[in-house]
């Protein structure tokens, strides 16, 4: 039997400033902006990023990544607000 996946929200179309970065509470979630994987977490002001393996790496902004589902490119250039 398949395990269910919960549903995805659909990309919005309008992003905050001129960064893709989808406000939630209490921390904001920086997803892919054609497939909605999540890429990061802004933590007080810095980018938390976490990869396979156990690496995991706090960076400040402009963040660029590629998406590893499905190639494209991102760019977070300020924390949410």
């Amino acid at each position: 039997m398949p395990t269910p996946f919960p549903s995805r929200h659909a990309a919005p179309t309008s992003w905050i400033g001129a960064a893709n970065i989808k406000p939630t509470t209490p921390s904001a979630e920086w997803r892919c902006m054609r497939c909605d994987k999540l890429l990061g977490v802004c933590r007080d002001g810095r980018m938390h990023l976490r990869f396979a393996r156990g690496h995991e790496y706090f960076v400040g902004f402009p963040v660029v990544a590629t998406c590893r589902g499905c190639g494209t490119l991102n760019q977070a250039t300020a924390p949410a607000r």
